[in-house]
């Protein structure tokens, strides 16, 4: 009799043990006792093929060479520059709108996570022996991908992320950015958050904003099997150029006539007039939305490559 090829996911999960129930411990809250746990760490590509298994798409990553002290892959104009030593940023250079940017996104904090090792399908990960791993891949769409591995019930659910020059914004519907600090700058979306167990089973996950730094909470249940992998993507094939405006202004375009106005008088940039023109009603929609929010948000107003707005309560 021949057996059946089996996966890394259930390779891994081959080494869960249910000796361990107990309370477990979300971000430092309780998480229910029968949630189960592995009972040793893993290794880089075990994490790989943990993540591999996980993602909800078929977006492979770009090839990661190390160049000495970084990771240097590329995808769809996007250069990116993954660390080997998990204190410093993962550096990334593209163009939006025309514009040339340049960005860095610090890894969370906290974890204890080991130097870089790049698997062969081009993750990069920083395992830790007794938290959290942490796992990065520049995808061939250009975007990039950061995911937390979490072992156990013991370890930290919470994976906090940052962008120097940028502050993190979640609007009412729990979409969020990155929106450059400044007047005009580019807002580079994050696209909605996932969690999946090691039975493929998802986990409820949300982002909150702290200060300037956008925070990914794991919330497992009861039937909960781990480990869980968790994820945040950069977007930066659709990131925008626009205008953060003052809160007085947010509140001045709140109703139709004042959308209006304020449109005919931004004659600086003539895409933004078309943007703020083509969009008053929908303006006046986020307006009233950013008004109503405590504290009171303002409006980033996009004008490459789409028009639109993103409500925030950080200006």
């Amino acid at each position: 009799m021949t057996s059946e090829p089996v996966s890394p996911r259930a390779r891994l999960c081959g080494h869960l043990t249910v000796a361990a129930i107990a309370c477990c411990v979300v971000a430092w809250s309780a998480v229910p006792a029968s949630a189960i746990e592995p009972t040793s760490a893993i290794n880089a590509s075990e994490v790989a093929a943990l993540v591999s298994d996980a993602a909800p798409d078929l977006i492979e990553p770009a090839p990661a060479v190390e160049t000495g002290n970084s990771f240097e892959a590329g995808g769809l104009g996007t250069d990116t520059s993954i660390p080997v030593s998990p204190d410093d940023p993962i550096d990334v250079s593209t163009t939006v709108g025309g514009r040339e940017l340049s960005a860095s996104i610090t890894l969370p904090e906290g974890l204890d996570l080991s130097r870089a090792d790049a698997t062969d399908d081009g993750t990069v990960v920083y395992t830790s022996d007794n938290d959290a791993s942490v796992a990065v891949q520049a995808l061939e769409t250009g975007d990039t991908r950061v995911h937390t591995v979490i072992p156990d019930r013991h370890a930290t659910h919470e994976a906090e992320f940052g962008m120097d020059g940028f502050r993190a914004v979640v609007d009412t519907t729990g979409n969020a950015a990155f929106v450059q600090d400044g007047r005009e700058g580019v807002a580079v979306p994050v696209d909605a958050p996932w969690a999946t167990d090691a039975s493929g089973a998802p986990v409820s996950t949300h982002y909150e904003v702290r200060g300037d730094r956008l925070v990914q909470i794991v919330s497992p249940t009861d039937a909960t099997i781990y480990p869980i992998v968790a994820d945040p993507t950069w977007g930066w094939r659709n990131a925008t150029w626009g205008l953060t405006l003052t809160r007085s202004e947010t509140a001045n375009i709140k109703d139709y006539a004042g959308a209006s106005s304020f449109c005919a008088a931004l004659a600086k940039d003539k895409r933004l007039v078309l943007a703020c023109g083509l969009w008053s009603g929908y303006l006046q929609v986020q307006a009233a939305t950013a008004n109503n929010l405590r504290p009171k948000g303002c409006l980033h107003i996009v004008v490459a490559p789409l028009p639109g707005a993103i409500s925030h309560t950080y200006c």
